[in-house]
């Protein structure tokens, strides 16, 4: 049964608070009653949704264990129109408590047994620290090739034409591996703020982005979701995220967490998808000795994957995409 717009839109209010049809109709007053009883409907059917209360009036909760694994059409990712989606506390509070068993059936790396104690090779770093660096910074717009990259990182060389910020940032993310590589222990285990919060300053080290916790409100270009905007929330939800990701014992899992919830919290005022990328692949490395560049996914294709986890709280595009890189 597909997912429609009408149905994708209801599903959105449902996840901003709205609990009954009354309650979503008012946000969405062009839709008449029957095509709302429809889209209910269909979302209890697929088990998006879990009604309760009388047949007259019931009330719906979102069933997180399935909405984190359904496909959201690219087509409704690329409506403007999308209604504002906001932080779902209900989300994190779910993952706070949700079966990891149930995780490792649904996300878990079935197509590779892991190398645990694994270490990293010098050859195995220098192709990792080269590819990652080249294509997490083209994906925030840098126009370093591979090539600029791979001779700038090895033999000191830089790109003519290429802008000193552009080339700060490619020797930023050199340095964060170099500190991963440094400190296996403050990603092995049970990880803390404060190494997360170094990641960061290592990433935006002379960008002009200022390091810790952000001071001011973000919006994230394209997508119609609303971070949270309290200094105090943001720690205390920063502390859950890294809660959440210390639930799991398996290390893609714990990858994942880290790919997913780092951006999607916006802790820091800029470098948040990157900081997410270093922290996901420090887990890797740390727990496997390797690590994933994203070199086999589109900036398109990634920019789709966080908008569908963004807004409608999915992950199947982003864990299909690690799989795919660790494959």
């Amino acid at each position: 049964m597909r997912l429609n717009k009408n149905t994708l839109y209801v599903l959105l209010h449902l996840l901003s608070g709205g609990t009954t049809a009354s309650e979503v109709s008012k946000k969405m007053p062009e839709l008449d009653i029957r095509s709302m009883q429809r889209a209910l409907e269909r979302l209890s059917d697929l088990d998006l949704v879990k009604r309760s209360g009388p047949s007259n009036g019931p009330s719906y909760a979102i069933n997180y264990s399935s909405l984190l694994a359904t496909e959201i059409p690219d087509k409704i990712l690329e409506e403007e129109s999308r209604p504002e989606s906001f932080f779902n506390h209900g989300l994190i509070d779910w993952l706070r408590e949700a079966p990891t068993r149930q995780f490792e059936q649904d996300f878990g790396n079935k197509h590779a047994t892991p190398d645990i104690g694994h270490k990293i090779s010098a050859k195995e770093l220098e192709y990792l620290t080269v590819e990652l660096s080249w294509k997490s910074s083209a994906l925030e717009g840098n126009t370093y090739t591979l090539l600029d990259t791979q001779l700038l990182l090895t033999e000191g060389v830089k790109a003519k034409n290429r802008t000193e910020f552009e080339t700060q940032m490619i020797l930023n993310h050199k340095d964060a591996i170099a500190f991963i590589i440094e400190n296996p222990d403050s990603f092995s285990g049970k990880i803390n703020l404060a190494a997360v919060e170094e990641l960061h300053r290592i990433i935006g080290c002379n960008l002009g982005i200022a390091p810790g916790v952000r001071k001011r409100l973000v919006k994230i270009s394209a997508s119609n979701y609303t971070p949270l905007a309290n200094r105090h929330q943001l720690r205390e939800n920063a502390n859950k995220v890294l809660e959440i990701i210390d639930r799991f014992a398996d290390p893609f899992l714990r990858s994942l967490m880290a790919l997913c919830l780092i951006p999607y919290l916006q802790f820091f005022e800029d470098g948040n998808k990157r900081t997410g990328r270093m922290l996901a692949n420090a887990i890797l490395i740390s727990a496997l000795g390797k690590g994933f560049s994203l070199r086999k996914v589109s900036a398109r294709e990634l920019a789709l994957a966080y908008l569908a986890f963004y807004e409608f709280n999915s992950i199947k595009h982003l864990s299909e995409i690690l799989h795919t890189e660790l494959a």
